[in-house]
């Protein structure tokens, strides 16, 4: 959910001074030894020999996974778990140790650490002009250094990145392709429903990731009552690896392994807390919260917001299958989808925003009556009418007409401050509202 508020931030700088140097309390002066301090952290870097497994928690969230190998030369090559073309294929860049406030560790040519950072959110599916707010530029503190792990702080965003010795047979599994296959896990997106189920031992739970974030939500049943897990995860060798265990009963999961993926059959098979499964799609969820749907409606309503969305509506596959973010008013961009209640009396609006001399701008959309909702969980749009001059055809028709089929729609909180809205005729159309 969208709403605007403004901040004013003040900064103050102090300034300290002192007529004696402290060099005199060493024998040798501060450049020598912050010199030295950089070349022993250097020598950490390069000596280890089978290179660092590697995870970086962005400020924007999520955890990744990256393999590095240092040489001294001022040259790294990594791998990285962000893509299957990363996970499958080194990249050189370089990097250097430099004294700044502290001293600190640069990643200085683009690399695949740099995508994570690039301010092209088509790059990375993060904020335009942020990406997925991680850092190329660490700083180094003196006891966060350990003979087998390291620790470093993003200097802009405050990125924690956390390398650890890699042993040799790690360090040929990156080599061999390991991590690769396990990133065949993120075609679990190519299911064309929204929920799919997976069974492990007796237990079938609802898979629910969050690839961009890099979160997985489990979801069971026992006897009546749903039961949830979520947690982080990122990616080693060839193992997806969850960032705290699911304990069930006498089940432990502590991630995935042993992935394949049948382009034909579209199916995605893998290993778990010692059993294995088969990804199956489903069309409704496992349980169905009935309070969701007015949930998310009442939220605006009191607090005088709108739910937005970039993508518009995902349908069989298709990301912005309308091609919603293709849209502009006489030269002016597209923004986001909104989504405002009118609450309890007044018209529901559904419509593009536009950029128009640097402000946001509705120029034109589709008005609805207040929703109905069932039973068992819906949420049902009516259509009104139209306001300004909406196209004849195109994304903004089409996003209309899916959002006012009356199979109506589930929502599932996905965070504290985002829903996904699916189709309740097929599961296989949805919108991802903030």
């Amino acid at each position: 959910m969208k709403k605007i508020f403004l901040y004013f931030l003040f900064a103050s700088s102090a300034f300290f001074s002192c007529e004696n140097s402290d060099d005199t309390l060493f024998e040798e002066s501060a450049d020598t030894r912050l010199n030295a301090a950089l070349a022993s952290y250097e020598k950490l870097l390069v000596e280890a020999p089978h290179g660092w497994n590697a995870i970086i928690y962005p400020k924007g969230g999520g955890s990744y996974g990256f393999h590095f190998k240092f040489n001294d030369q001022n040259r790294v090559v990594m791998y990285s778990d962000f893509t299957a073309e990363s996970a499958a294929k080194p990249k050189e860049s370089s990097y250097r140790l430099k004294a700044m406030q502290t001293p600190s560790l640069i990643f200085d040519t683009y690399s695949y650490l740099h995508v994570l950072s690039d301010p092209d959110n088509e790059v990375n599916g993060g904020v335009l002009g942020e990406g997925l707010q991680s850092d190329f530029e660490f700083s180094i503190f003196p006891d966060s250094l350990k003979e087998e792990t390291v620790t470093f702080v993003g200097r802009k965003n405050q990125s924690r990145l956390v390398l650890t010795k890699a042993t040799q047979a790690q360090a040929a599994a990156y080599a061999s392709g390991d991590l690769a296959k396990a990133v065949l896990f993120n075609n679990i997106s190519k299911y064309q429903t929204y929920f799919r189920r997976i069974t492990l031992g007796n237990v079938t739970y609802e898979i629910t990731p969050n690839q961009l974030n890099r979160t997985i939500k489990l979801t069971w049943l026992e006897g009546n009552v749903p039961k949830t897990f979520t947690t982080g995860y990122y990616f080693a060798g060839a193992s997806l690896v969850f960032l705290k265990p699911l304990v069930n009963g006498s089940q432990t999961i502590n991630g995935f392994t042993n992935f394949t993926w049948n382009a034909n059959s579209m199916q995605l098979r893998f290993s778990g807390g010692g059993a294995n499964t088969v990804v199956q799609e489903a069309i409704k969820p496992i349980s169905v919260d009935l309070a969701a749907a007015r949930r998310w409606w009442r939220e605006p309503v009191e607090s005088g917001g709108y739910w937005r969305s970039l993508n518009g509506f995902h349908v069989k596959g298709v990301d912005d299958a309308f091609g919603v973010k293709d849209l502009s008013y006489e030269g002016n961009p597209y923004y986001r989808y909104l989504y405002q209640p009118g609450g309890d009396t007044s018209y529901e609006i559904f419509a593009p925003l536009f950029v128009v001399d640097d402000a946001l701008s509705l120029i034109y959309g589709h008005l609805g009556e207040p929703p109905v909702f069932t039973a068992d969980g819906r949420i049902i749009y009516t259509a009104y009418a139209t306001t300004g001059p909406v196209p004849m055809n195109g994304p903004a028709v089409n996003s209309a007409n899916l959002l006012y089929d009356k199979s109506g729609f589930y929502l599932i909180q996905t965070s504290e401050t985002t829903y996904d809205m699916v189709s309740a005729k097929d599961a296989k159309a949805w919108i991802s509202w903030q």
